[in-house]
């Protein structure tokens, strides 16, 4: 049956912002307090990226979603924190299209007509309850991706328990054996296993890419027994583990036989600055240190050791986290790069060889190994950038100048956060302020067109600005705020 489509009502002053992570969100949110109507389309069912999957950011070790997407807290995916911001649907300019396919793009900046493809999530959003009745009674056990594989789900399932949105959805094809006791049990017959796709076909004036990343395969790495040996992990997997919402509810267990492990490795550099990719992930470093310094607060006298090329804590307050780690918390760093992994197959255990600072070969055995997997382009990078018309760099990041790092190769799409190249969270969230930014000025005469948000006092805004003018040709004034 061909595709039915569907096309939205002219809006003026509307953005596109793909990707719904913490840069995306953040971006959208600037948007529509700026009175721009905003469509915030996410691949995935869900909103969060991978910063959904992280318990805690450093320095501070606190929840990152809620600092990052606003002063508020408004937009934040994990509800529960701030009940009285728990839907990011309260703003009356965003429109959330998740589960949702970029494939067509036309026309110029101020002039873009993009054509989306909803894929059907088999479940109304508005009127599942949670009740979680119809993943007791499906027969399918998948592993999950949002855990790493560490813990199984059902193929009706949600990917945390308060996501956003907050309900379920069925991985019907190829996985679903379509039995329908999900749509049998439902109590407010919310599931519909017929559902189709649809397509739909958007006028927008600009376009904000904040696709994010994915992680480095530590299959290609065979030399660290990934796969192979149980007790070896990637470092989004030990994230989910000391995640409170995690398979272990923040306890770290070596998977083998669910004990504590008393000494912990980390491995630098595992999918960035080899040969195949030469670049450097920026974020492995800082979240190899943080990973440790939240064990040693949990594991009463574990033992972390990271082994690193060289320390590259080069961003705000980096070198002081890193200096705390060893001096306070007494994480000890190596510098060599580990040529591979041997295990006990009696403990399970992992042997470690590697010279220390003199050259002297020493042999040690550890618990638990994490690798600290890199950064790549998104899955679908090269895809997207046909679809659009901009250029990927060597790499396969999105191509920009470094006078203008916001700006791809097509004017009026725009880029933030890691699709551009590595970086962290803050900085991703610096970049979506700058692209939301920049869409503005290029959008200026729209801005406050679309419904105002007064009806929700945390985003109150004034009712008369002063009057613009003309500043050409006037001395500068610089005003210093503190």
């Amino acid at each position: 049956m061909p595709d039915v489509v569907r096309r939205a009502p002219d809006l003026t002053g509307a953005v596109l912002v793909v990707g719904g992570g913490v840069g995306g969100m953040r971006a959208a949110i600037d948007l529509a307090e700026a009175g721009l109507k905003v469509y915030l389309v996410e691949t995935l069912p869900w909103l969060g990226g991978r910063v959904a999957q992280l318990g805690y950011m450093f320095p501070t070790h606190d929840c990152v979603l809620c600092r990052g997407t606003s002063d508020h807290g408004y937009g934040c995916t994990r509800p529960s924190i701030s009940p009285a911001f728990l839907d990011f649907n309260l703003h009356p300019n965003i429109e959330i299209l998740t589960n949702t396919d970029l494939i067509r793009v036309a026309g110029q900046a101020g002039d873009f007509t993009v054509t989306i493809c909803h894929r059907p999530t088999y479940v109304d959003a508005e009127r599942c309850i949670n009740c979680g009745l119809c993943a007791a009674v499906c027969p399918v056990s998948l592993p999950s991706p949002f855990e790493e594989e560490l813990r199984a789900r059902k193929a009706i399932y949600k990917m945390a328990p308060r996501a956003l949105p907050d309900a379920y959805i069925v991985d019907r094809v190829p996985r679903c054996d379509t039995c329908r006791r999900c749509e049998a049990i439902c109590p407010v017959g919310a599931v519909h296993l017929d559902e189709e796709r649809y397509e739909q076909d958007l006028d927008v004036g600009a376009i904000i890419l904040s696709v994010g990343y994915a992680l480095s395969d530590p299959n290609e790495y065979g030399e660290f027994g990934y796969g192979r040996y149980p007790n070896v992990i990637h470092s989004m997997q030990y994230e989910r583990l000391a995640s409170r919402s995690g398979p272990t509810e923040g306890i770290v267990l070596r998977p083998s036989d669910g004990k504590l492990p008393k000494r912990i490795a980390w491995l630098q550099c595992v999918g960035s600055r080899d040969q195949k990719y030469p670049y450097c992930s920026s974020i492995c470093c800082m979240y190899a240190t943080k990973e440790a310094m939240v064990a040693k607060e949990r594991i009463e006298g574990v033992h972390c050791q990271i082994f690193m090329m060289d320390e590259r804590a080069f961003n705000k307050e980096f070198n002081a986290y890193y200096e705390q780690a060893r001096e306070r918390y007494q994480v000890e760093y190596t510098r060599c790069r580990i040529s591979g992994v041997k295990e006990d197959p009696e403990t399970h255990d992992l042997i470690l060889r590697y010279p220390d600072e003199e050259g002297r070969m020493q042999e040690d055995r550890f618990d638990l190994v994490v690798l600290s997997v890199g950064a790549r382009p998104p899955n679908g990078a090269k895809e997207l950038a046909h679809i659009l018309g901009i250029e990927l760099n060597p790499y396969g990041f999105c191509e920009t100048d470094k006078f203008v790092p916001l700006e791809t190769s097509k004017p009026g799409i725009y880029v933030c956060g890691t699709f551009a190249s590595p970086k962290e969270i803050a900085e991703t969230i610096l970049d979506a302020a700058g692209a939301a930014g920049d869409v503005m000025r290029l959008m200026w005469e729209h801005l406050g067109e679309s419904p105002s948000s007064r009806e929700y006092p945390f985003l109150w805004r004034p009712d008369h600005l002063p009057p613009e003018r003309d500043v050409a040709g006037e001395p500068p004034r610089v005003g210093v705020f503190l």
